[in-house]
């Protein structure tokens, strides 16, 4: 069942997506934040050259001069093509295989916003540039912050609920779950499909020896083909269903 509601879901990724996106995070592995990635999706053979993933801090307590607004905590350039299978996975730990390797505890747990943006868009307050009360080393320029926005090529953020957390760039949001943190890990489903909207994602939950990377009671599929969650698949399959049956009626 899982595969034949994955088959349907590549019908409608292949006739609506086109560029890459972030398709999956996992930022916080249980009981220890052993593995971590940030998977993209795009066609096979597209060049990511001049982009580069960046995660920005939300966790700001309020203040515009606080030392985590506007504040990257990652940032990694990108020169590699889309792969073959149409995943380019940036990540590390024991159990994956990632294509940019990343150091372990490179993601940070709460309040994010993951964007994918032009390298030349970034810009930061110590670069020989003044940025009025604002001293944080990884904090983007005023600037930097407008023209990532202009020119977003994709992001999401991530909230925990903190009354005065941000998130940038006028990327969708998800968050906070139903226990008050923010969605540590979740993918697109289908794949590739933005519509710009938290509508596109689906967290999971991932406090529990279940939610491991790798093992039975988790979806994540890093390098490899998002699944939906299980309720979330039968309402497809019958979807999927009542409109085969409508074609072949017609």
């Amino acid at each position: 069942m899982r595969w034949v509601i994955a088959l349907l879901g590549v019908g409608l990724m292949s006739s609506m997506a086109s560029a890459v996106v972030i398709n999956e995070f996992w930022a916080d592995d249980a009981f220890g934040d052993d593995n971590e990635y940030v998977e993209l999706w795009g066609q096979s053979g597209e060049s990511l050259a001049g982009s580069s993933l960046i995660v920005v801090d939300g966790d700001t307590g309020g203040s515009v001069t606080s030392s985590n607004f506007n504040s990257v905590k990652l940032q990694v350039d990108l020169t590699a093509n889309i792969p073959a299978s149409g995943f380019y996975l940036i990540g590390g730990g024991p159990d994956i295989t990632p294509d940019l390797a990343i150091g372990v505890g490179s993601l940070q747990n709460g309040s994010q916003t993951y964007a994918l943006v032009r390298t030349a868009d970034i810009e930061y307050c110590d670069d020989g540039i003044k940025c009025a009360g604002h001293l944080d080393p990884d904090e983007l320029t005023p600037g930097s912050v407008a023209a990532i926005t202009a020119g977003l090529i994709d992001g999401l953020g991530t909230l925990n609920g903190g009354a005065t957390d941000h998130t940038y760039f006028g990327a969708p949001v998800i968050g906070p779950n139903g226990a008050g943190y923010a969605w540590d890990t979740a993918s697109r489903f289908p794949n590739g499909v933005d519509t710009d909207s938290p509508g596109d994602w689906f967290p999971q939950d991932n406090y529990g020896p279940q939610y491991e990377v790798g093992s039975p009671g988790s979806i994540d599929t890093p390098g490899a083909m998002n699944l939906p969650e299980p309720a979330t698949m039968v309402l497809l399959g019958i979807g999927g269903l009542v409109l085969l049956g409508r074609r072949r009626l017609n």
